[in-house]
């Protein structure tokens, strides 16, 4: 059978947020989630739930973009020109087969739900707030490795350089964010190279190229 990615996640330390700022939240993420599912320069087609207010989960058909989208919702919470509330959030990747797809993607089940539903269990005792489980213990070592270091990199991400991030990761181009965010190449260049996007790139292009070779 197909192997999928399972996404799930939760915002970290939600409960210290105000109701309304618990709405912007769920609307937010609705808003991402929408955006992404519609019309985008990675054309990324992902069925995305979102409940309790600071919980989600999703599919992704593409698991080599998984990862990709992960970061792309954490830049999109840190960011100041999307969210503007600076938080962020815990997201789990499983990968393996659907079994069952319900119209509620919450209602779904397979091997990708239950790894990624364990794993992000067992991640609230880890300071890493992006873990992959695969069908393949190697593939697993090597990636979640890697994420660890990632981790010191995304971690320290301002607002305005998440903006850029989450830009960069849908493929625009430096010129194109300059005229989307009404500043200069020079300070779209800047923010970049602040934030390690070319690190960023080449471990996400790392984890798409491991992924395809895996799962053949």
């Amino acid at each position: 059978m197909k192997i999928a990615a399972v996404l799930s996640g939760e915002v970290i330390d939600s409960i210290t947020l105000k109701i309304p700022e618990r709405k912007k939240l769920q609307k937010n993420l609705e808003d991402l989630f929408h955006r992404l599912g519609g019309k985008n320069p990675l054309n990324l087609k992902l069925p995305f739930e979102v409940f309790r207010g600071d919980r989600f989960i999703g599919i992704v058909d593409t698991p080599a973009e998984s990862l990709r989208v992960a970061l792309l919702i954490r830049a999109y919470l840190k960011s100041d020109f999307y969210s503007g509330q600076s938080i962020d959030a815990r997201i789990s990747i499983g990968m393996g087969t659907i079994t069952y797809r319900s119209p509620n993607v919450a209602e779904s089940d397979g091997e990708a739900f239950q790894s990624s539903e364990q794993l992000l269990t067992g991640m609230k005792k880890h300071p890493n707030r992006v873990e992959v489980k695969s069908p393949w213990k190697a593939f697993d070592d090597e990636l979640n490795t890697g994420l660890v270091l990632l981790e010191t990199i995304v971690s320290r991400w301002t607002g305005p350089q998440a903006d850029i991030m989450y830009l960069k990761l849908l493929g625009h181009t430096e010129v194109t964010i300059s005229g989307m965010l009404g500043i200069t190449q020079s300070a779209v260049n800047q923010r970049s190279t602040a934030a390690c996007w070319n690190a960023v790139d080449r471990f996400t292009k790392r984890f798409h190229q491991a992924t395809l070779e895996y799962s053949k």
